[in-house]
């Protein structure tokens, strides 16, 4: 979570952005610099207020907060006056001496490693398209387990299903499985039932979401195939959890 602030001064707006929980706001000096510098408004003091992240254990959630630091001319939010700390959002005008600044927080994008499975399924549905980056193969400590492709080209009609006995039994209770499912458009899905596609279907699994999507692209790749579908499924949860994906693709051959 950072700051970004956008100050105007005579008319001149510009936006700056601030990972700092605190900020000191003001003038800077040779002798002592602040964060968040309204040079050249001389009418506001060296510190003038202070800008602090608080979390909300009510709500779950960061607030930014406004603390007056006594500065000559006060600070003003929204026109009135402040004495006490003041919460403010983006739609609050902060003005210190001829210096006005609006103060969003905005939410750092979150590494690989803190996505939810959803998220990641998200992240990656992409790149089981016809158009994903040609990635190398990954070197996890997990590769993934040989694919194994059922053939329906002789069966152009019709989307092959998983056989009965490929179909994992659930997990316990206390493991539950989040599933993943690409929709396909009414225009594909009559395209497919016309008998205007052959079709291929391939089962994969894998020990992470990312070599699951690199072994489905590189067996397109190999195949010289796209995929149109893709159905994932996890099992378990944690360091042991597994990816299993039914994944159907184009076969222009």
């Amino acid at each position: 979570m950072s700051f970004e602030i956008e100050i105007t001064y005579k008319g001149e707006t510009r936006t700056l952005e601030n990972s700092k929980p605190e900020l000191i706001v003001g003038r800077s000096t040779p002798a002592a610099e602040v964060d968040v510098d309204l040079s050249p408004d001389k009418s506001v003091s060296r510190k003038h207020f202070q800008i602090k992240l608080e979390y909300n254990m009510a709500n779950a959630k960061n607030e930014a907060w406004i603390v007056d630091l006594g500065g000559s001319r006060g600070t003003t939010i929204n026109g009135e006056q402040m004495t006490d700390p003041v919460k403010v959002t983006h739609e609050d005008v902060v003005k210190a001496g001829d210096s006005e600044l609006c103060v969003r927080l905005k939410r750092k994008p979150k590494s690989k490693d803190k996505m939810s499975f959803q998220e990641k399924v998200a992240a990656r549905s992409g790149d089981f398209g016809e158009n994903a980056p040609k990635s190398k193969p990954s070197r996890s400590a997990h590769p993934p387990k040989t694919a194994l492709p059922s053939k329906l080209k002789d069966r152009p009609t019709k989307i092959a299903s998983a056989p009965e006995e490929e179909i994992p039994p659930p997990p316990p209770a206390e493991e539950p499985v989040l599933t993943s499912t690409d929709d396909m458009a009414p225009s594909l899905m009559a395209a497919l039932t016309s008998g205007a596609h052959q079709t291929e279907c391939a089962g994969f699994v894998a020990y992470s979401i990312e070599d699951l999507a690199t072994a489905a692209n590189r067996y397109a790749r190999e195949n010289k195939m796209h995929a149109i579908s893709a159905s994932v499924v996890q099992e378990g949860k944690g360091s042991s959890a597994c990816f299993r994906a039914l994944v159907v693709f184009h076969n222009p051959n």
